[in-house]
């Protein structure tokens, strides 16, 4: 159960922070926040990957998720969003509300180092 935010971070550092490559993964979670899967969907270069928002929602689907928190690393070390990370959320966001699964999150991990959407109030 993601029971607060430190919880979600750092089970999320624990499967990205280490990588020498980008990844993009989503916690798909129940209407109580329980975990049902996280999946890296998206696996890119040292410096991108491509997300496809129709796989988020598919599998979101799928899995008859409630919920999603949606995490990337940034093998630089710096969890500050870009431009286009902030357009891809706000994207993934418009697509899961047609489909009634909220974004809670979108966390960046840059190292030992987070970076919250919700509590920067970009989300």
């Amino acid at each position: 159960m993601i029971a607060s935010p430190r919880f979600a971070y750092d089970y999320l550092k624990l499967n990205l922070a280490e990588l020498q490559h980008e990844a993009f993964g989503v916690l798909f979670l129940d209407n109580q926040h329980r975990v049902i899967e996280f999946d890296l969907m998206f696996r890119g270069t040292y410096n991108e990957s491509t997300v496809h928002t129709r796989e988020i929602a598919k599998k979101a689907l799928s899995l008859n998720a409630a919920a999603v928190i949606l995490a990337h690393n940034h093998p630089s070390q710096n969890a500050r969003p870009s431009q286009r990370d902030i357009r891809l959320t706000r994207e993934v966001k418009r697509t899961l509300d047609l489909l009634e699964v909220r974004v809670l999150d979108h966390v960046i991990i840059g190292g030992m180092e987070e970076f919250s959407f919700v509590e920067n109030g970009i989300l």
